[in-house]
């Protein structure tokens, strides 16, 4: 099977620019959206970097084909953005304290597997038909809070702070990245998104949109309007990788002699 993907990034309604960055590596089956923060456009900068440093260790000697599995690579390409991004950081007062969340996917075609690294609160999830999953835990006050107390009720996460980040990249020389194996299938698509998407748009919304799109680039701009028609007070960006058959649909079958 193979992945195929688009990807769509918008500055929101409420936002003046864009803190937000996505990159597709079709050629490694890599995939990575990326939401900055920091102010005075640090956050931009940071999320630029994070994208840059990972498709720079693909396309270099660390990211080739080695002993190392591609969770492993993927990994590792995502704690060198963090050792890049708090470097400048550290090294310039204009960019101290600025930080990226982030979540990228790589596919495995010959393990049918996704793996999908991650710090903060940009997701992944997969859907499969009309079944929406989400792939990744938000890395926030309110997700530890409910990790340590799954009893705590909605009356008392009110008194918790909604958009503390409790992981990103760039804020400490070392960050700890989730990492997840998942089993990719024919037909499934995998969404990565700021939240920009999933603090305006339900799961429910998100998975009823990719299923009404053949097409990706359409439904990636659906949910960009899905999530402005509910406010648009974040960026908003949003990448979609659909497990395809290898044979493009185009391809004309032999004749049997």
């Amino acid at each position: 099977m193979r992945a195929i993907a688009a990807g769509v990034s918008d500055v929101g309604r409420q936002r003046n620019h864009n803190e937000d960055r996505f990159i597709l590596l079709p050629e490694f089956n890599v995939f990575v959206v990326a939401d900055g923060m920091g102010g005075h456009q640090s956050g931009e900068v940071a999320s630029r970097m994070a994208a840059s440093a990972i498709a720079k260790y693909f396309r270099g000697a660390d990211g080739g084909e080695g002993p190392r599995t591609v969770g492993e690579r993927l990994r590792a390409a995502v704690l060198e953005a963090n050792a890049k991004i708090f470097a400048r950081a550290d090294d310039s007062r204009m960019y101290r304290g600025m930080g990226t969340t982030v979540v990228a996917a790589a596919y495995a075609p010959a393990e049918d597997m996704l793996y999908v690294a991650h710090a903060g609160d940009s997701r992944c999830y997969r859907v499969r038909g009309r079944e929406i999953k989400q792939l990744t835990r938000d890395h926030s006050l309110i997700s530890d809070a409910l990790l340590e107390r799954p009893e705590l009720t909605e009356m008392d996460l009110k008194y918790l702070p909604k958009n503390v980040i409790t992981r990103a990249l760039g804020i400490a020389p070392t960050v700890e990245v989730d990492l997840r194996a998942e089993r990719a299938e024919r037909g499934d698509v995998f969404l990565l998104c700021s939240d920009g998407l999933h603090g305006l748009v339900t799961d429910e919304q998100i998975a009823s949109i990719v299923n009404e799109h053949e097409v990706l680039t359409d439904a990636c701009a659906a949910l960009v309007q899905a999530a402005n028609d509910s406010g648009g007070r974040d960026n908003v960006t949003v990448v979609l990788v659909r497990i395809e058959a290898d044979d493009p649909p185009w391809a004309a079958k032999r004749a049997r002699p």
